[in-house]
């Protein structure tokens, strides 16, 4: 069996009793990183089953892994109580998660979720304007000629969209996008949940101007781009 279980985006105690339950029960814990999944594990309590390795077994499954590692995976999920893990937040969330998913599903083996932290559901309870609906672009490409491609389409979507980028490539994009929607509203959120989160919205020249002063070259990011509805409407307030 699978459990697709959500763990913390940054805050510790945001894991939940159900998760920490299954993820000491299960025999094996499948995720992203070895470091980030054993780091996990060892904050929450799970002690470690493996004598060999002193840790609870933990496999991968990231952007490296390849058909016939999914089909492992799947293989110990069949004949083992399994966790799948993201390195943080709702596995299935712009991660590998689906694959596995997809093949447990059609060879019968039971799938469940453990509902928990997300950055995108966190993101969204922190807006000041009411989003009905919402095109998520994940990701941005890492290539050139891809990536200018998707900021192109980004800058004429008249719907909120959201977008995750990585935390060396975020002043980049920001940087984009206030050269290219200056007076466009938007909320971008860095760290969410931990210590150091910080929350602007405003334009996307606000934005950019106010990161700049902070000096934070490197943090999680997600941004949420309001519709031009809502821009208009602030524009008549």
């Amino acid at each position: 069996m699978l459990y697709v279980v959500a763990t913390p985006i940054g805050n510790w105690g945001d894991i939940t009793d159900r998760a920490r339950q299954i993820l000491k029960e299960c025999d094996i814990v499948i995720g992203e990183e070895h470091r980030v999944t054993s780091t996990l594990l060892k904050k929450i309590g799970v002690r470690a089953t493996d004598p060999a390795t002193k840790e609870k077994p933990i496999y991968l499954l990231n952007e490296h892994s390849k058909p016939r590692d999914i089909q492992e995976l799947c293989d110990l999920c069949a004949a083992n109580k399994v966790a799948l893990v993201s390195d943080c937040g709702t596995p299935g969330f712009a991660d590998p998660g689906p694959a596995l998913i997809k093949l447990c599903r059609a060879r019968k083996i039971p799938v469940t979720a453990l509902p928990g932290a997300s950055a995108l559901t966190t993101l969204l309870s922190l807006t000041s304007e009411p989003i009905q609906s919402f095109v998520f672009f994940g990701f941005l490409p890492r290539e050139n000629e891809r990536r200018t491609q998707a900021v192109h389409e980004l800058t004429v979507e008249k719907r909120a969209w959201i977008i995750m980028e990585t935390p060396y490539r975020y002043l980049a994009v920001l940087e984009q996008l206030a050269q290219k929607l200056p007076q466009e509203r938007a909320i971008l959120a860095l760290n969410l949940t931990q210590e150091s989160e910080l929350v602007i919205e405003g334009s996307f020249t606000h934005i950019f101007n106010e990161i700049s002063k902070t000096g934070i070259e490197k943090a999680e990011f997600i941004l949420l781009k309001y519709p031009r509805s809502a821009v208009e409407k602030n524009k008549n307030r």
